[in-house]
């Protein structure tokens, strides 16, 4: 089983290249995330009380649940470039219980398009670098309408303009794709192979003396401190003690190819390894152990417990925001998917509690005509919310007339407690 590190303090390195269509050692810039999303995974630390690594539920938290399905969306998408995530990334699916829904042919889902609900992993192509967090920390530490990966430029790159026609994935570059299978290994939860404890990288590396890994990383295109250096390339245990450990996979997809200059053996050393373009064996197969199929009996009871692991959102919102974020929430509401429609009350309580100019009234009057998943979501949303807002008199007593009518024995409890 290759490694699975679910990190705590979320250490992610990426590659860039100034041509990725010249893979040179020479030209390779390694980066940490951006430096928004450092300070967000810095913020937590560990007292050295917790227990170990085999049985800290915050390696839990990090993965999806099994039988997910999460939505792909992308800021300033294009067909072609939609084309080849859907193709490339695709491989994930049928490998595990989780999968990527990728959206309508042939764009795709529209991140700043609200009628499909919230996303579960939100591309972007603006920032720089390529890099993705792990796992639920999508939701559970971004704002819900940021994008929670980056792959630089691939949407100016593959493009209806460069690609007119013709088939995008079979032309599109080697590279770019292996890209693409490894930050979709993030979105599920993995993190780097070259840091699994297994493979003892860290005894392979210059450390001190002539031509030592910060040295080396200190100069350009890099310009990595000290500290960088540690965070992306020591020991796992010292930044992210939360990590799962498995048996070393050098062909892992999320294996990456250091700079032979870094290993006191140059090409010898056997962490250094030529550039894996596809998903291994070993990743299939850890994907698979930890992901797997449950019953639907099992998905209800997972997907009732309304603690999901979302970001609360802010104590008072923009009305573009918050609109953009009711219409979401309230197609989520809808949603086949159990875990969807849980995210969705949970987001519906939290709204509701955040924004003190919440029409609450004009959500109960379309509960008298709405479907039974709007009017479930609705009333527990108003049940956990009892006494945090304000309710007019006219919205109290159309909630009362509703719960007097209801048959549905956990409707009518969430209604009359909506009320009190």
């Amino acid at each position: 089983m290759s490694t699975i590190k679910m990190a705590a303090l979320g250490s992610i390195i990426f590659l860039s290249f100034t041509n990725s269509y010249a893979i040179d050692e020479k030209e390779t810039i390694m980066e940490g995330l951006p430096e928004h999303l450092i300070y967000l995974y810095t913020q937590e630390s560990f007292t050295g009380n917790e227990p170990n690594h085999q049985d800290q539920l915050v390696v839990r938290e990090r993965r999806w649940e099994p039988n997910r399905v999460l939505k792909v969306c992308m800021f300033g998408g294009n067909p072609r470039i939609a084309t080849l995530i859907r193709s490339v990334a695709g491989e994930w699916n049928g490998v595990s219980s989780v999968s990527f829904d990728f959206g309508p042919l042939p764009g795709g889902y529209n991140c700043l398009v609200s009628q499909a609900g919230f996303y579960q992993v939100r591309v972007g192509f603006s920032e720089r670098g390529y890099w993705s967090v792990l796992g639920r920390d999508s939701e559970s530490r971004l704002d819900p309408l940021v994008p929670s990966m980056n792959l630089e430029g691939f949407n100016r790159v593959y493009s209806e303009a460069r690609y007119p026609s013709g088939d995008i994935v079979s032309k599109a570059v080697a590279y770019d794709k292996a890209i693409i299978r490894h930050e979709f290994g993030h979105a599920l939860g993995l993190l780097h192979e070259h840091q699994n404890p297994s493979l003892k990288c860290q005894d392979e590396i210059i450390w001190q003396g002539k031509g030592n890994v910060y040295e080396y990383f200190a100069g350009p295109p890099n310009h990595w401190s000290a500290s960088q250096v540690q965070r992306n390339l020591g020991f796992i245990q010292d930044t992210d003690p939360d990590y799962q450990q498995g048996q070393p996979d050098p062909r892992s997809i999320m294996m990456y190819s250091l700079p032979e200059n870094i290993f006191k053996n140059g090409k010898s050393s056997k962490c250094y390894v030529a550039v894996n373009y596809n998903i291994s064996n070993k990743d299939k197969q850890i994907i698979a152990s930890i992901y797997p199929t449950i019953s639907q009996t099992q998905v209800a009871q997972l997907s009732a417990d309304e603690q999901s692991k979302i970001k609360a959102l802010p104590l008072s919102m923009a009305y573009s925001e918050s609109k953009d974020i009711r219409h979401r929430i309230l197609a989520d509401l809808e949603s086949n998917d159990d875990y969807v429609r849980r995210d969705a009350r949970v987001r519906l309580t939290n709204y509701l509690q955040s924004d003190p100019k919440a029409d609450v009234s004009s959500l109960v009057q379309q509960m008298q005509v709405a479907s039974y998943r709007y009017k479930l979501g609705v009333a527990v949303a108003l049940a956990k919310s009892s006494g945090k807002i304000n309710l007019d008199t006219q919205t109290r007593e159309n909630l009362a007339k509703l719960a007097m009518r209801e048959r549905d024995s956990t409707l009518k409890a969430n209604l009359e407690s909506a009320v009190k």
